[in-house]
């Protein structure tokens, strides 16, 4: 039976994955609280109190395709956290689900934790791997013009 305590954390958690769609709207301090929230309060539920709010979503050709499916995710979190057992590593989890609404969250908290890193390294998560594996970055213009990329390590506070 679920606690007061579940309940509550089971109505943060899907405040806080519906409000990934305005968090790009966010000042840079609200948005890691948010991050840091949502990394918190996933912690705190078992997968059972998680999938309550955000079921599993019923795809069953992940083998097929070889991407995740309702059978993959059911069979990590059998094998890896228990559906009983209060999940630890919030982020993790997170990367390891399969919903909609929670994988666009999810998406929203590693640009929160690139753009964190960038901060403190001067490279964002992507550039860092891109540089760490010799693999050259480049952008290309409204007109089709290709150039090398030159990461802007100067982001704003806001």
């Amino acid at each position: 039976m679920r606690s007061d305590q579940d309940i509550h954390n089971q109505v943060i958690l899907y405040r806080l994955v519906k409000e990934a769609i305005s968090v790009d709207e966010m000042r840079w301090k609200e948005r890691v609280a948010w991050a840091s929230a949502l990394d918190k309060t996933v912690g705190a539920l078992t997968p059972r109190l998680f999938d309550q709010v955000f079921p599993i979503e019923k795809a069953y050709d992940g083998q097929k395709w070889g991407c995740k499916d309702y059978f993959s995710v059911s069979k990590q979190i059998d094998e890896e956290i228990g559906w009983d057992e209060k999940i630890d590593g919030g982020f993790e989890f997170l990367l390891d689900y399969l919903n909609h609404d929670v994988n666009y969250a999810t998406v929203q908290a590693m640009t929160v934790i690139s753009d964190w890193h960038k901060r403190q390294t001067g490279e964002s998560v992507i550039e860092r791997f891109a540089r760490e594996n010799g693999i050259p970055m480049y952008t290309i213009d409204s007109n089709g013009n290709k150039k090398r990329y030159e990461p802007n390590s100067i982001l704003s506070e806001d």
